[in-house]
């Protein structure tokens, strides 16, 4: 048991490591200079072939495509590559978070855990050499009690009292010391759980708008849909996506459209309520949980978001030219007990296909638009 006054309340976690392949890839860390050197040259040519910026997450893709490190990250690579003559900071961004990112992730948790276990090993050695000079004081006193009855003379009596003193002065120091090497290694234990903690928030955050990304969102609605069944209470799920969003990014440039993106998941996120959910769920697309509403108020929510949404103006960073009139579809539905997660992303998604057939700046929903 830890002292009196001395609490632990940590938990080490780490976040699951997904392997699309059989072969567990081999990371630089893995391999010798020449073959990282070797790779590097590659990943760099093929930086400036496919017109990809050279910054850190596209860098890991094209190592790992490079190296062959995992055949499905090939695979998808080259299916983007034969359709088009460039990676899109949303292909690198897409690829990192499905093949890499969760490793990545693990590698930090697994960091931090072991530091945390460091310190754990530290408050044990702590501990141990708290009860060992313990069990010497208890030592210690016995000895002195068997003195007592011999100490006949003032001078002997006054030697066991001297001796006391000493003994209780030195078993306090070093109780002193013990208490603050405890409270140390406590307040470093808080920190690195703070740490934890925001590398595996991070892994679930979309880089660029700060939403939460694609498999956040389909962890939540999963466990929203089995809660459902058990409570007999439904939610409602959107999908949304920027209308004409390839048109103004060809138009504007690619860094108006990330600022259009980040615009957009600002202005819904300011109706959300604190148990709602959005994520980013495609490069233009998003798509929303939306707790304790009914249709007709999830409804009325998403027509205020259009409309807001329609009347932002966004500056062109090269420009400083305003651009304006900048809207968003929605496909609305609700998940009622006995509906399950794919049923309701399926109805929303051909609600979001009619609003953006109808002349798009629509919200759909069944039974009301």
């Amino acid at each position: 048991m830890a002292p009196s006054g001395v609490q632990f309340g940590f938990v080490i976690m780490s976040a699951p490591v997904r392997q699309p392949s059989a072969e567990v890839p081999k990371y630089a860390g893995q391999r010798s200079f020449r073959e990282v050197c070797q790779a590097a040259v590659r990943v760099f040519n093929l930086m400036d072939k496919y017109h990809t910026a050279p910054y850190p997450n596209a860098y890991a893709v094209l190592f790992a495509y490079a190296t062959g490190s995992d055949d499905a990250l090939v695979a998808e690579i080259n299916d983007l590559l034969q359709l088009k003559d460039q990676l899109s900071p949303y292909d690198i961004e897409s690829l990192f978070q499905e093949y890499l990112a969760d490793n990545a992730q693990a590698y930090v948790a697994q960091d931090i855990g072991q530091a945390i276990g460091t310190e754990i090993g530290s408050v044990l050695e702590i501990i141990e050499k708290g009860l060992r000079q313990s069990d010497d004081f208890t030592t210690s006193l016995d000895t002195f009690a068997e003195r007592v009855p011999q100490a006949t003379t003032e001078g002997g009596l006054a030697e066991v009292v001297n001796g006391l003193l000493e003994e209780n002065r030195r078993m306090a120091s070093l109780t002193r010391e013990l208490n603050s090497g405890l409270a140390k290694s406590q307040s470093m234990i808080t920190v690195l759980n703070q740490q934890l903690e925001e590398a595996q928030a991070q892994a679930a955050r979309d880089p660029l708008t700060g939403a939460h990304n694609r498999r956040a969102f389909e962890k939540r609605l999963e466990a929203s849909a089995a809660h459902a069944v058990k409570s007999r209470e439904g939610f409602c799920v959107v999908l949304a996506e920027i209308d004409d969003f390839a048109s103004l990014v060809s138009a504007e440039g690619a860094p108006l459209g990330d600022i259009v993106l980040q615009g957009f998941t600002r202005h819904v996120t300011a109706g959300l309520s604190d148990n709602d959910m959005i994520a980013r769920y495609g490069e233009q697309a998003f798509a929303l949980i939306l707790t304790e509403r009914d249709l007709m108020s999830a409804y009325n929510l998403l027509i205020k978001v259009k409309h807001g949404f329609k009347l932002t103006s966004f500056v062109v960073p090269e420009t400083r030219a305003k651009v304006t009139g900048v809207t968003a579809s929605f496909g609305l539905a609700r998940l009622d007990p006995g509906m399950s997660a794919g049923d309701v992303i399926k109805q929303a998604d051909v609600l979001l296909r009619s609003a953006q057939q109808s002349g798009r700046n629509q919200v759909k929903a069944r039974g009301i638009a």
